[in-house]
């Protein structure tokens, strides 16, 4: 069972929102964007927790944009789909009568806080709203509190103190682990183990030195209030009760040595997290609820990075080319995680269809967001992808622009050629991602207009063949598929192909990224380069005669001294002896088509 999909009208940062979810959801997005408001529109509905004043709004919650005062018509709206459910009987007996589809089968539950009947539109006050939570698609089907019980959210906010939330004893994870190991003890066994805690206590407590300090406690306790109000104080080691006594187990780490109190925050949250995830298993096993929406507020606090792949990885399910277990997707299947991130570490693990992206509307101060839950691949495709996205961390999914190329060398060349060029690539958003290769298919159809749409540029060489073919505009023409309609490509040319590619982001270039940058005025810095790096003398020599010569250069001979050295070692010199504004032209074009519309 999920959450599959979210609607949300006139709430805080949102005008409106409409997104599909997956399985799991990892939300990513700059800050004030509206990540945490997101989670909170979910506890709105779900969250037992939260109490019915937190849910009775006010005009600050209302979107930004709603000229005030409101008006009777401006009203806040959450909804929440819920799919896959059918094959689960407690499922059905709790979201079977707000069904909204029958095939497939899914349920709606809507919160709306708007104002009274009879409240006017000209003089509403705050006092004259009201909120309720309806099912399916009647807003007369008025529903209680009775299935966030057995549907619930479970917050883990941010920076939260684990430390103190494990050792409180109402709020930890512990307790209801300990209250069920606690009744399967026979009764006359904890009453024998009682008495051996209380002869031990006993041997300590009343040697002369520690009787003396409880005395002298309960003395002064007398002296400041008087000894009516004064507390009757005995040192221990734990309650005398049989029924507490194991409520005062605590958790120790290194052999025993140490409580959670000494230990690093982030061995204190991974802790804290293992526990929290027995916590709700066994709940359900025990039938306390049927499933958990488990809502997780910037969860890499405190842990380093590897922690937060191997952590959420876990919390997450593997990705295929991580798996080892062949049925881990069974495990925390009764969770649904919810998380909110700036790590992309965690990006990094997440499957591909799990991630949601918010981000500033168009035209309007408001958020929009964009999913990958509905995005098609085919399984190389997406292997591909959470393969790429595992190796460079998710850096991908965090920026405003996106260039893509084809190696390393761009990787290198085109951050200082930007800013040669006026463009701060860190100042603007703007990522380089390498694909390895020429298959941009997979990248395209992720950032596209079908899927995040993200500004984003391909920049991929022509390829020239023997015989005036060549293989650039193959590719290109090959792209265009996924970024335009059948009807825009209809009966166009190649030639006329070619010409539209830049407008959609695509950009080819004369020959290969070394010649194009060679013939562009570049000559000095890439035979300076070629003398630096080459190990035979012969190609030295050529070097230097292309450096004062450049229109006698040999293209394939360079290309083969390059290849010699290593086009990435190459480039990542070539980096260091650039100095002026010299560019290929598509190059510059691409910087500029992903600056203006990241910017």
């Amino acid at each position: 069972m999920r959450i599959s999909r979210v609607q949300i009208h006139n709430f805080r940062n949102f005008h409106k929102l409409d997104i599909a979810l997956s399985d799991h959801a990892v939300v990513v997005g700059e800050n004030r964007i509206g990540k945490s408001n997101l989670i909170y529109a979910l506890r709105l509905i779900l969250d037992p927790s939260l109490p019915d004043t937190a849910r009775q709004l006010k005009d600050e919650d209302f979107w930004d944009g709603l000229p005030r005062p409101l008006k009777k018509p401006d009203i806040i709206t959450i909804s929440l789909d819920f799919a896959d459910f059918e094959d689960n009987e407690a499922y059905l007996a709790v979201l079977g009568e707000f069904l909204v589809s029958k095939k497939p089968m899914v349920s709606r539950l809507t919160y709306v806080f708007g104002p009274i009947p009879t409240a006017k539109d000209d003089a509403i006050k705050e006092s004259d709203y009201e909120f309720f939570i309806y099912g399916g698609d009647k807003p007369e089907t008025r529903i209680g509190s009775e299935f966030r019980r057995r549907l619930p959210m479970d917050l883990l906010q941010a920076l939260r103190d684990t430390e103190s939330d494990i050792a409180n004893w109402r709020r930890s994870p512990l307790r209801p682990m300990l209250d069920e190991v606690s009744s399967r003890i026979d009764r006359e066994k904890l009453l024998a183990l009682t008495k051996q805690i209380s002869e031990a206590t006993d041997a300590v407590t009343e040697t002369p030195e520690i009787s003396a300090l409880a005395d002298l406690i309960s003395d002064r306790l007398s002296d400041m209030v008087g000894s009516a109000h004064a507390l009757e104080m005995d040192f221990g080691f734990s309650p005398t009760e049989p029924e507490r006594l194991l409520r005062a187990l605590r958790l120790f780490i290194d052999d025993g040595k140490r409580g959670i109190g000494e230990a690093s925050l982030g061995s204190a949250n991974l802790l804290y997290l293992a526990l929290k995830t027995l916590e709700l298993d066994q709940l359900v096993q025990k039938g306390q609820r049927d499933h958990t929406f488990l809502a997780i507020e910037e969860p890499e606090a405190h842990l380093h990075p590897h922690l937060q792949r191997m952590v959420y990885r876990d919390f997450l399910h593997r990705r295929t080319h991580q798996e080892t277990q062949p049925k881990a997707e069974a495990k925390h299947s009764a969770t649904s995680v919810l998380m909110t991130t700036h790590s992309p570490h965690i990006v990094s693990v997440s499957p591909l269809n799990s991630l949601v992206l918010l981000r500033k509307t168009n035209g309007e101060e408001s958020s929009e967001g964009v999913s990958t839950a509905q995005l098609k691949f085919s399984e190389s495709e997406r292997q591909d992808l959470e393969r790429y996205l595992d190796v460079t961390r998710g850096e991908l999914l965090f920026a405003r622009g996106i260039l893509l190329v084809e190696g390393e060398a761009e990787l290198f060349l085109l951050p200082i050629l930007g800013k040669l060029n006026g463009y701060d690539f860190d100042e603007l958003g703007i990522t380089v991602c390498s694909v390895a290769g020429t298959n941009f298919t997979p990248y395209v159809k992720l950032l596209g207009p079908n899927g995040l749409n993200l500004p984003f540029a391909v920049l991929t060489d022509r390829d020239p063949e023997p015989g005036g073919n060549n293989l650039g505009e193959a590719r290109v023409q090959q792209l265009l598929e996924h970024l335009l309609d059948a009807t825009a490509l209809a009966g166009k040319s190649p030639a006329a192909l070619l010409e539209v590619a830049p407008t959609v982001g695509l950009f080819l270039n004369q020959h290969t990224l070394e010649v194009d940058l060679f013939e562009s005025g570049l000559q000095e810095s890439m035979a300076t380069t070629l003398m630096e790096l080459a190990e035979s003398a012969p190609a030295k020599v050529r070097a230097e005669a292309w450096r004062k010569d450049p229109k006698n250069y040999d293209k394939d001979r360079m290309l083969s001294d390059i290849a010699a050295i290593g086009k990435g070692r190459f480039a990542q010199r070539l980096a260091s002896n650039i100095k002026d504004k010299a560019c290929p032209p598509y190059i510059l074009n691409a910087f500029a088509y992903v600056a203006t519309r990241c910017s």
